[in-house]
């Protein structure tokens, strides 16, 4: 029979996590660059090419779970070929059967249908062609891509006429849908929180000469273009509404709803939220060279607590990102702090995001710091420069993780090292469980990201499409950690100015663009004068490893009895009256091992017992190389990669060889007691849950 855990036991967890230091980061960070750049920039265009402009009504039904919808879609031809077919998606239908993409792929986002409540939707009950001559396309829809045909997340319509290029198509679209429950996938609905994203037909992107528009996999997210949106959403009255954009209208109406419009220009999506308990807390951004912003927080009740350090935490983002990419220009920001056990947690929108946070939120584990520096990260990236999230992820989520830990860092400090338990694991937006943190044990920058590399940073290359990565672990390290630390990594090889004006040059010329892989490669080129092909060669286009030691071998030698040189002439020398056999010289050897695949250049530091050093470089292209000293002082220290610039480096352990006295044997304790540590109280929960 298992014991519960006493009361007592699990306060007394909570008072260790909770007493740790209060929060920084709400005065301006210093580090950060100067937004007027002392260099030349690209222009930042001042509106998107506005190709997909939608006019929406909707209107939800709380209890039935159901949204009824219209929307006028205004497309651009953009293209330089006429178009005839035009696919939509329908991500609702993802939780429809177990047919689909997403409930037949693995992790914890995949549509696991286990009960009614589990199933979603979206129905299509019309769609016409309006102008001249108007016509009805429902007959020819068609589900189903060349990826899935199975799916059918997806559907296409087919006009009789083409639409032209630099013509504008106009679309009436009728749907229903059926709001899924939210501990499954993104969206969907707990208690009476509803978090409403990817919810009506959305055209898919003309893109490199043909449609982009695949089906929702469980693993991978979103694109399409930017526009114009004007949303009105109907519902009961009493509901607090966070959406995209900011409200232009509150209309009450006869049946006890009333309509909220909202509209927000040059933006590729829209979500909203709504719920009767939502606590609203506003702030304002507003740092010297920076837009203003309006903030709003939506927050559970019994989050009251952390609202300051939510709104802390965004302001950190709008602050250090603008420095180092380009300053956020809409007007407002939403954060959504997301209902107990739904799975809408750590997800992002134009203008809006949700975070995640569990009511013993220590500071020290940067929760919810670090998941709303990372979300609110995202506008910066997804949101305004906006590349193929379905077939190049990395190049928002491992931009935005560099960015997260660079800016948390900067802003918190370190973050502490800890593990929650007793997690009843509701879903990516529970974070539960009794936080407890290691007293005085931080975890350097990276650190996170290179455990799951070396757990799975061998399954892929890093560089392919979302759904065809291996398992979602390697999905989840090739598009999080892996590009976090190549970047870093850049970042340390070319200088942390030098990575600013890449990143700053990058986000610029490509906002509202839609950049590749290559258009980034191009960019560093461009700035360094120098081609770094091999580099990303080396990480993105590979599924090797970084990993470099070192050792060192210290022989002594003696002058013996007979002749030596000195002073330019032979001279006899006899032994030493006090009994030495002659003067001590010594030969080192440093060996520097390239123990992983990634070839990359490091650089060595070598001191010697007398105080005195050597600085070394080796281009990193064979598995080992070495260095041998003579003289009168033996190596005492040795360290590849001094600086710390290869954060590619598994196992930064091993980077150091130091001779066996003070500073080895200090760092074994370090590692014993944090072992100790944790040995302890894994085996106290044990006893204490039986």
């Amino acid at each position: 029979m298992r014991r519960r855990t006493p009361l007592a036991a699990l306060a007394g967890l909570a008072l260790l996590a909770a007493r740790q230091a209060p929060l920084r980061g709400e005065a301006p960070a210093t580090g950060l660059p100067p937004l007027e750049a002392p260099y030349p920039l690209p222009p930042l265009p001042a509106v998107s090419p506005r190709i997909a402009n939608y006019t929406i009504e909707a209107r939800l039904d709380p209890e039935k779970h159901t949204i009824e919808g219209t929307l006028v879609l205004d497309w651009r031809n953009s293209s330089s070929v006429a178009l005839q077919d035009f696919p939509f998606h329908l991500y609702w239908n993802a939780f429809q059967n177990n047919l689909s993409a997403s409930a037949r792929g693995g992790g914890r986002r995949a549509a696991r249908l286990r009960d009614e409540r589990d199933y979603g939707w979206t129905r299509v009950r019309g769609i016409r062609l309006l102008g001249e001559a108007e016509e009805d396309l429902l007959p020819t829809l068609r589900y189903g891509t060349s990826d899935d045909p199975d799916d059918r997340t997806v559907a296409q319509v087919r006009t009789s006429r083409p639409v032209a290029p630099g013509a504008t198509a106009r679309f009436r679209i009728e749907w229903s849908s059926q709001v899924p429950y939210g501990r499954i996938g993104r969206a969907g609905w707990v208690h009476d929180y509803h978090f409403v994203v990817q919810w009506f037909p959305k055209i898919g992107v003309y893109w490199k000469g043909a449609w982009n528009c695949h089906p929702f996999y469980a693993n991978t997210e979103f694109f399409a273009d930017f526009g114009v949106y004007d949303v009105s959403l109907t519902l009961p009255r009493g509901f607090v509404v966070g959406a995209t954009g900011r409200q232009t209208d509150k209309r009450e109406n006869p049946d006890g709803t009333e309509t909220l419009r909202f509209v927000q220009e040059d933006v590729h999506d829209f979500a909203w939220t709504a719920s009767r308990r939502f606590l609203e807390r506003k702030a304002r951004f507003d740092d010297p060279g920076y837009p203003p912003v309006d903030m709003r927080l939506l927050l559970q009740p019994e989050h009251a607590s952390l609202a300051e350090r939510y709104l802390a935490a965004a302001k950190i983002t709008l602050r250090s990102y603008g420095a180092w990419a380009a300053p956020y220009p809409y007007p407002s920001i939403t954060v959504v702090d997301p209902a107990w056990g739904s799975s809408s947690g750590g997800m992002e929108y134009p203008t809006l995001f949700t975070g995640g946070a569990n009511v013993l939120a220590p500071p020290a584990l940067q929760s919810p710091e670090g998941v709303t520096i990372h979300e609110a990260g995202h506008q910066f990236w997804y949101g305004l420069v906006a590349n193929n999230e379905f077939e190049e992820a990395w190049l928002d989520e491992g931009f935005n993780s560099y960015h997260t830990e660079k800016a948390a860092l900067l802003a918190l400090g370190p973050k502490g090292w800890g593990r929650r338990y007793f997690d009843p694991a509701l879903g990516r937006g529970a974070r539960g469980g009794i936080p407890v943190v290691a007293p005085g044990v931080w975890l350097a920058r990276g650190e996170d990201d290179r455990e799951g590399l070396r757990k799975d940073g061998r399954t892929d290359v890093m560089a392919r499409r979302g759904w065809e990565y291996r398992t979602p672990e390697a999905y989840r390290v090739n598009s999080y950690g892996k590009p976090a630390l190549v970047l870093q990594t850049l970042e340390g090889l070319v200088g942390d100015e030098t990575m600013t004006r890449i990143l700053r040059t990058y986000a610029r010329r490509f906002r509202f663009a839609h950049p590749t892989t290559q258009d980034f490669i191009a960019t560093v080129n461009e700035v360094t004068d120098k081609d770094w092909r091999w580099f990303f060669d080396e990480t993105f286009f590979s599924s090797n490893l970084c990993d470099y030691g070192i050792s060192v071998e210290n022989r002594e030698a003696r002058v013996l009895e007979g002749f030596a040189e000195k002073g330019g002439r032979m001279e006899w020398h006899a032994p030493a009256r006090d009994g030495k056999k002659g003067a001590a010289s010594w030969e080192s050897e440093v060996s520097v091992l390239r123990l992983g695949e990634v070839r990359l250049p490091v650089e060595v530091l070598v001191e010697f017992a007398d105080g005195t050093t050597r600085s070394e470089t080796w281009d990193g292209r064979e598995r080992w190389a070495r260095f041998r000293y003579a003289g009168p002082a033996r190596v005492v220290r040795a360290t590849v990669d001094p600086d710390g610039k290869i954060a590619l480096d598994l196992k930064p352990a091993n980077n150091a060889w130091i001779e066996e006295t003070g500073p080895a044997r200090r760092a074994a304790t370090k590692w014993a007691s944090r072992f100790l540590f944790w040995l302890q109280n894994l085996l106290e929960l044990q006893l204490l849950v039986g």
